[in-house]
């Protein structure tokens, strides 16, 4: 099991059965003798980074700094770092770092986890001193509970595990905290099982490991292919996959690179960017990038459309710039197979037009214009390739276009009728999971769509609220496509006292931002506070961090409502731990149960 993303995933349940408990008042002990640390712990993507002069007086190692280098001498073993820099050498042997060492509050912080797994050492978390302890030797595993039947709320199964077999975070919450909660424990066995090509718009490859391992990527040319290398992975290389009918990959093999090490290589058909997610139930994931093979901005007449090739439609993300007024689009997970290019168009609306790999994942497309230009809808084309059409006005201009030509819905309300009196007898609430069908919205790092996160959310939200007495209508109830426009109609019709929305959300820079916000109609003071009731509720349930609120006039399920309005961004799909989470059902339940507590409240602070 990767041992880093579950430590993130132990913060946030800790959380939950320790609610006055955060990681800034967790203490740290080595052994019985408590770290007296001059600043809180830090945890940062998921691991516990520690000040490199704790492992010089508490745990007799030799520490020294030259510009940014850490030297780290245990006896029998040297560890070199560098602020920065994730990639860290033991004896010589390179390893890939989760997070790199950091400069904090004038102190150098390394990954505690990293050091441990290397020294064999066992990390613990300790109900009974609220904190992390550090133990030198090795300690028998207790009776485990499956943190991920937990989150799935599977029945939970106990087993003895033996003490060498790698150990699961390990939470009770109805039984005895007695045992302290295993973050890591050595003396791991580890291998891979199993190649799988998976396929996909992104060709993916799952490599299945018994355990959490350290690795290495390389993105090589001549010829065209990914390594992997797996490090402390034991036994036998698999048979070679020959892959057909790929855009991306010709085939896959593994081999023995030295005795510590499992090499796995991915060839290649032209080099492009990739992903690589650890599963939080062990094994890594690779996803390749979609493919950019062609792109032309054309004309018709005074209107223009992009026009181009790639292996599947990527998710476009829009940001306008002004100074000089430019509309930009970036690809997500898209590889520009073509040379970048800067052209002077001076037609219309448009003076320039540029596209670049801006980063490895990104492939930026910017129109520097005169005038505001916004995209319509992208279209697949009947030669596998896709067109955006681009619309002359600002995007409020788009939805009130897009608004005129839509033909008004003529579909029955889908309805869940109370099923009880309750304390909200009498309201009638629409609930908007968004996206849907051909719509996948926002894909996590394990191929999670955001459509799937938000319907399984809305309907148990809409058993709260048909328990607590109100007449429930959803946009949608199954997994359907309906159009941004059709939804505030389906709330209109429905005679509505209130809309929400739910969604998952995500980042232009993935992976890297965490929590919940709510969006609201701008300038709409009722819409204002139900937001702020719905988002404390929310928070106060699910324990991520707490975003903001945010007034949005650009969106048009708020343009066309005349209800107070909410859209809630319950956590990012695009972070690996968020997303683990969302796709919890027990997750899902526990944020329904806090936007039902935040729609009751708001309810009750302002009927009339």
């Amino acid at each position: 099991m990767k041992r880093v993303a579950l430590i993130a995933f132990f913060l946030i349940l800790v959380s939950i059965f320790y609610p006055n408990l955060s990681h800034a008042s967790m203490r740290l002990f080595v052994g019985e003798n408590e770290v007296e640390l001059k600043q809180p712990l830090v945890l940062m993507n998921g691991s516990f980074m520690i000040p490199t002069w704790v492992f010089q007086e508490y745990l007799g190692a030799e520490v020294r700094i030259t510009n940014g280098d850490i030297h780290m001498t245990f006896g029998d073993q040297n560890i070199l770092m560098q602020v920065g820099s994730e990639s860290a050498q033991v004896d010589g042997k390179t390893h890939h770092l989760k997070v790199a060492p950091q400069l904090i509050e004038g102190e150098i912080v390394i990954p505690l986890l990293f050091i441990a797994n290397q020294r064999s050492w066992s990390l613990l978390f300790d109900q009974n001193i609220m904190g992390l302890r550090l133990e030198l030797s090795q300690r028998p595993a207790p009776r485990l509970t499956s943190l991920i039947a937990m989150l799935s709320e599977e029945p939970i199964v106990e087993a003895e595990i033996p003490s060498d077999d790698s150990v699961t975070v390990v939470i009770q919450p109805d039984g005895d905290r007695s045992e302290p909660i295993v973050l890591y424990h050595p003396d791991e066995e580890q291998g891979l099982r199993e190649i799988l090509y998976m396929g996909g718009p992104r060709s993916r490859v799952f490599l299945d490991l018994d355990s959490y391992t350290d690795y290495q990527t390389h993105l090589l040319t001549e010829p065209d292919r990914l390594v992997i290398d797996l490090y402390g992975v034991e036994g036998d290389a698999l048979p070679p996959i020959q892959v057909n009918d790929d855009p991306v990959i010709r085939s896959i093999r593994s081999s023995r690179f030295d005795d510590q090490t499992m090499r796995v290589v991915v060839d290649l058909k032209a080099s492009t960017g990739y992903a690589l997610t650890p599963w939080p139930d062990g094994g890594l994931e690779i996803e390749f990038n979609f493919q950019l093979n062609s792109i032309e901005l054309e004309a018709d007449g005074d209107s223009f459309r992009i026009r181009f090739q790639a292996s599947a439609a990527p998710v476009i993300e829009t940001v306008y710039l002004e100074e000089p007024l430019r509309l930009v689009m970036d690809l997500q997970e898209t590889t520009l197979m073509i040379n970048s290019f800067d052209r002077v168009i001076n037609q219309g609306r448009i003076a320039r037009f540029r596209v670049s790999q801006h980063t490895s994942s990104v492939t930026r497309v910017v129109l520097q214009v005169t005038e505001p230009v916004a995209p319509l809808p992208l279209e697949k084309l009947d030669d596998g390739g896709f067109v955006l059409p681009l619309f002359a006005g600002t995007a409020r201009e788009v939805h009130a276009y897009m608004a005129a030509q839509h033909t008004p819905s003529t579909t029955a309300l889908t309805e869940e009728i109370p099923t009880a009196d309750g304390v909200l007898t009498g309201l009638t609430i629409v609930v908007d999971p968004g996206h849907g069908g051909s719509d996948p919205g926002t894909i996590g790092y394990q191929g999670t769509f955001e459509k799937d996160v938000n319907l399984a959310i809305a309907l148990f939200l809409g058993e709260f609220l048909s328990q607590a007495g109100a007449r429930v209508v959803y946009t949608r109830n199954t997994d359907v496509y309906v159009s941004i426009f059709e939804r505030p109609e389906i709330a209109a019709k429905a005679n509505a006292d209130l809309y929400v929305s739910v969604h998952a959300n995500a980042s232009l820079n993935k992976g890297s931002v965490r929590g919940t916000e709510t969006l609201y109609r701008a300038k709409d003071p009722v819409s204002e506070v139900f937001a702020r009731t719905v988002q404390e509720e929310l928070v106060n349930s699910i324990t991520l961090a707490n975003r903001r609120i945010w007034g949005r006039d650009d969106l048009a399920v708020f343009n066309n409502t005349r209800m107070p309005a909410i859209m809630v961004e319950v956590g990012f799909l695009d972070h690996p731990d968020e997303e683990v989470l969302l796709r919890a059902p027990g997750f899902q339940e526990a944020a329904a149960q806090g936007i039902y507590n935040g729609i009751k409240r708001f309810y009750l602070e302002n009927k009339k």
